[in-house]
């Protein structure tokens, strides 16, 4: 890792040949970004010509001034890319005002209410199987979260059944789309190459339109309120945006309560405060490292100066774990008062557009392990997932003891 060096021009923002995307730091972006967030709140990393927002008091005044930090453009965002749909992502209002009033529709209260009795079923289902032979060692990310949100998540789009398995290969090339593209970024574009073909040959009417959300957005294609193409791109960024972060939002729920046992068992005393919990586990492991900003004036954040057209990266991993906005920020405590205080959904009118669906898919897997499972506990190291832009493991490995 490259040491940090400061140079200071009036007020601007301390530079550094700091790399987030070097081997080291995705293998531990905990350590090297939190080394980033303890030099200064906002940096210039020079090897990128972008800023980087480090803190969480910072995070959230560049994330509520929409006006000021404009989201038409970000820190390698290529609107031709055939991961990053330019619908929605690299929009402002007016535009993006009017494409999210037809996309909410999809998460009307009847829809929402369907699919959660569907989620609570499913999970019932794969938890209640699981346990039924009794204390289990399985490996959380491939044997419950992927096969849980590969059915629920799939069917609610209206996708069909054969070729699932190949988007978990399109949403990790999908997150790594916005990042530089160095040697990293073209192995990732190689490897999800047949799920991007997968995607796009199911994003079209012939295939998503015959049921759920997909026949949903053709239904308002059909009625003039979409286009063709806008139809086709909504379809995709749901393909884009629901898989990969969901995943990782259980896999983490699961490693972040056997790693911890005796919260755990706070929880099975008190399931009321299951959404502090998840919340607490987003703050803990965001699924999303980092995402961006254009500034569109010059503008001081934390007294530090940011030119009109500046990049900005907006490191929510680093936010999470601020010691100046959280408490014990390293440690895992389902009752702290200010846990959904974190970035993983965004803030203001760029928040995500399905954290409604990605809570009721998590909060069903929960609730059905605190149903059946009495005690979790880790079997072996949780590997990290080496992705740019999202933060994720590839294996959580526990054990599981029913509940008597």
């Amino acid at each position: 890792m490259n040491t940090m060096t400061t140079t200071f021009a009036g007020n601007h923002a301390p530079s550094t040949d700091y790399d987030p995307f070097a081997p080291e730091a995705l293998a531990d972006p905990f350590h090297y970004d939190g080394e980033l967030r303890e030099f200064s709140s906002v940096a210039y990393l020079e090897k990128y010509d972008v800023y980087a927002i480090t803190r969480q008091e910072q995070l959230h005044q560049v994330g509520r001034d929409r006006k000021t930090f404009s989201n038409k453009s970000r820190p390698f965002a290529d609107p031709n890319s055939a991961y990053k749909p330019a619908l929605l992502q690299l929009q402002d209002p007016p535009e993006h005002t009017q494409v999210k009033k037809l996309a909410l529709e999809l998460f009307s209260k009847a829809n929402l209410e369907y699919l959660e009795a569907a989620f609570n079923d499913e999970a019932e289902r794969r938890i209640s199987e699981l346990m039924s032979n009794g204390e289990v060692e399985i490996e959380a990310v491939s044997s419950l979260a992927t096969p849980f949100i590969s059915t629920v998540f799939l069917d609610a789009v209206g996708a069909p059944r054969e070729g699932r398995e190949l988007l978990k290969y399109y949403a990790d090339a999908a997150l790594n789309s916005s990042a530089p593209k160095n040697e990293h970024f073209h192995k990732k574009m190689e490897i999800g190459a047949p799920a991007l073909e997968w995607v796009e040959k199911n994003m079209k009417r012939e295939t998503a339109g015959q049921r759920g959300w997909g026949r949903d957005v053709y239904t308002m294609v059909d009625e003039g309120r979409l286009s063709e193409e806008d139809g086709e791109q909504l379809i995709k960024m749901i393909f884009t945006a629901g898989f990969d972060t969901t995943v990782a939002s259980i896999s983490n729920s699961v490693k972040a309560f056997a790693d911890n046992p005796h919260q755990w068992a706070l929880l099975k005393s008190d399931p009321s405060i299951i959404d502090n919990a998840f919340d607490e586990v987003l703050r803990l492991y965001p699924p999303v490292r980092y995402t961006g900003r254009m500034a569109t004036r010059d503008v001081e954040v934390d007294g530090h100066l940011i030119r009109e057209g500046g990049l900005v990266m907006t490191m929510w991993l680093s936010g999470g774990r601020d010691p100046r906005f959280w408490d014990r920020p390293d440690e895992f405590d389902i009752t702290r008062k200010n846990a959904n205080g974190h970035m993983t959904f965004g803030v203001g009118i760029h928040s995500c557009l399905g954290q409604h669906i990605a809570r009721m898919e998590a909060k069903a897997v929960i609730g059905a392990l605190l149903r059946h499972v009495d005690t979790m506990r880790p079997t072996g190291v949780s590997e990290i997932a080496d992705n740019m832009q999202g933060f994720a493991h590839t294996t959580v490995p526990v054990v599981l003891t029913p509940a008597t």
